[in-house]
């Protein structure tokens, strides 16, 4: 007996999303019993439907015998409606923020109760502990995570106030009373700050990406070592570059490259690989500064 019987009969479709949703952690590889654990299935149908989307390629074996995502999820996922066009409209001014700060810089939005990276440049001498393209990251544990949750509607930040926040380091906020002071601030001033609230010795600076006629959806974020110095001294290359997302987005808007979340259209690129803002069409003076925020 396999001691899955009891509850609703999944559908093998199900069984087999199950299998996927294991890796939509932070997880890079995953064992069978690994991936059994995780679904709550029997080893022989982890082992006969991973077998199956091995040959599809949305999995794949790693050296050690275990699982991967394969490079076919990859290619689905690049198209979605929301990573695509965002991502297309962003790229130039992200490259803008990492040439500026020689620092992690990433992109994100929120899905579900989490933070959703879906871009990030990074530099090999940079702090070493960071997210990836597809990993999660918390909320309140982060600048880019309450940047999104300050920006976003009252009753789901209540929501989340009203859970128990997880201490991931000494400095981690775990009062709702004071992340939502902090949610204030952020509001206020236009940027978000962590200083090793979820990796000692890692501190971050971070802002939404606005645009009139829509709700916020996105936020950016530099991340560097706390012995650079205080996270805020990138808040004004930090907002100036979101803020010329957001322009880039408005002007955009008629080709599809803005939040593919309204539209689900391709999007066109901006003019030039890695262009620079001036080249998408800002005047030199929009260009993301390398000037301290004081």
């Amino acid at each position: 007996m396999s001691g899955n019987n009891s509850g609703p009969r999944r559908t093998v479709l199900a069984k087999a999303t199950s299998i996927l949703d294991a890796f939509a952690g932070n997880r890079v590889s995953m064992s069978l019993s690994d991936l059994a654990r995780a679904t709550g299935l029997p080893a022989s149908t982890v082992h006969r439907l991973a077998g199956e989307l091995v040959a599809w390629g949305g999995l794949e074996r790693t050296e050690d015998g275990g699982y991967a995502v394969g490079l076919r999820l990859w290619e689905i996922g690049a198209r979605s409606r929301c990573s695509h066009g965002l991502r297309e409209t962003a790229m130039p001014f992200l490259q803008d923020l990492f040439d500026v700060t020689r620092q992690h810089v990433q992109l994100a939005v929120i899905d579900g109760n989490d933070v959703l990276l879906i871009e990030k440049i990074s530099d090999p001498r940079a702090v070493g502990t960071v997210g990836r393209p597809g990993g999660r990251l918390p909320l309140h544990a982060t600048a880019v995570g309450k940047a999104l949750l300050a920006a976003s509607a009252p009753d789901f930040q209540a929501s989340i106030l009203c859970r128990p926040l997880v201490a991931y380091t000494p400095y981690t906020v775990t009062s709702a009373h004071a992340l939502s002071r902090e949610l204030a601030e952020a509001r206020e001033r236009g940027f978000a700050l962590s200083t090793e609230e979820l990796t000692m010795g890692v501190v971050s600076c971070a802002s939404v990406v606005t645009s009139p006629g829509l709700a916020p959806t996105a936020a950016i974020s530099v991340v560097m070592p706390a012995d650079c110095g205080p996270p805020r001294r990138w808040a004004h290359s930090v907002t100036t570059a979101a803020a010329a997302i957001g322009r880039a987005s408005v002007q955009q808007r008629g080709s599809g490259a803005i939040s593919a979340q309204l539209t689900g259209a391709p999007a066109s690129r901006t003019p030039g690989t890695g262009a620079s803002l001036e080249s998408a069409g800002r005047p030199p003076s929009n260009r993301v500064s390398d000037k301290p925020f004081r």
